[in-house]
């Protein structure tokens, strides 16, 4: 009889579905001691796939593996989490950590995505379920794959500030932010390379409260604004009923007060060569990292359609404008 199975220097790539059992099974990936410093998680798991044992070799496991090994390989601790709105700067964010060898960044991982919307894909699965598989999951992601690594950042995907609370409950106590832009700059940019959650059909609507019946009666310009005023209305939500430190942040802060908002929130205290590691990579871009940072407001306001521009200043800039009022100190409610 064989042992226990060695998951030593194994991720989870993604969640798959048992057609026999329509449960969960985790596809683990050997990742070795590479670090996740690529923009995206996905970019990471593709390049490591490319050499051949992690593309021959697999493994695959029914989620009780996922939470053994959590009980038993317990991960680095989480200590930041970052929402966003999306097409708002929260890769650059996320590089900017990555850029302390001392950090465990997990960009928009999929597999984090899979257990957050297990409930729509699985039968039974409870919020207590979600939980301890985001918390599992999270720990097998977080192994300590480099001497210098003390911690776990967590950039969700735009569509996860909808699952704030039980991320909450996951994790409590963690500091955390929600980074938006003026949505004529955000609804330009899906103008041109549209978003999962901008595209109807792709993720659930009922979870955007919009009612899957009605979808054919919006445009598709109506349709991403309204899911952008739902992400925005329940970050804002969030953030006035929340029992951990948080901090709303405007995409037009970033260049200036970007690396000063991590330090301060995430308590990070970096050293004289780290605070040159957090300067040098805000000077880039961050999803083309070889080439600087080019501010783009300019282009994206020329650059939008009447029918996205209409639909912007419809559904989003009202709630928009409160986060702003809620972030200055001027708000009135």
């Amino acid at each position: 009889m064989s042992g226990p199975l060695d998951l030593t220097g194994w991720i989870p790539g993604r969640l798959e579905r048992d057609a026999r059992t329509n449960q969960p099974l985790v596809d683990w990936c050997h990742l070795g001691t590479r670090r996740f410093t690529d923009p995206f998680f996905a970019e990471t798991l593709e390049r490591r796939l490319r050499h051949p044992f992690p593309l021959l070799f697999r493994h695959r496991t029914g989620m009780e593996v996922l939470e053994e090994r959590a009980r038993t390989h317990p991960g680095l601790p989480v200590r930041g989490l970052i929402f966003h709105l999306s097409r708002c700067g929260s890769t650059l964010l996320a590089q900017l950590l990555a850029a302390l060898p001392r950090a465990v960044v997990l960009s928009e991982a999929g597999p984090v995505d899979h257990v957050l919307r297990a409930h729509r894909a699985f039968d039974d699965v409870s919020d207590e379920r979600r939980v301890t598989w985001l918390r599992a999951l999270v720990s097998a992601l977080g192994q300590r794959r480099a001497p210098e690594e003390e911690a776990v950042y967590l950039k969700l995907d735009a569509w996860h500030v909808l699952e704030l609370p039980l991320i909450q409950r996951a994790f409590p106590g963690v500091p955390w932010l929600f980074l938006y832009r003026d949505p004529v700059e955000v609804m330009a940019s899906h103008q041109k390379h549209a978003g999962a959650h901008m595209m109807p059909g792709v993720l659930d609507p009922t979870w955007f409260g919009l009612e899957a019946e009605r979808l054919q009666a919006l445009s598709r310009e109506e349709y991403g604004a309204r899911v952008l005023a739902a992400l925005c209305e329940e970050a804002l939500r969030g953030y006035r009923t929340r029992t951990s430190p948080a901090r709303l942040v405007n995409y037009r802060q970033l260049q200036s007060e970007g690396v000063a908002l991590l330090v301060d929130l995430f308590g990070l205290e970096p050293s004289k060569a780290e605070e040159t590691l957090l300067a040098e990579a805000a000077l880039r871009d961050a999803k083309n990292p070889v080439v600087p940072f080019n501010d783009d407001t300019e282009e994206k306001a020329r650059s939008i359609s009447e029918p996205s521009r209409k639909m912007a200043e419809r559904w989003v800039r009202p709630v928009y404008e409160r986060l702003e009022a809620e972030r200055l100190g001027t708000s009135s409610t």
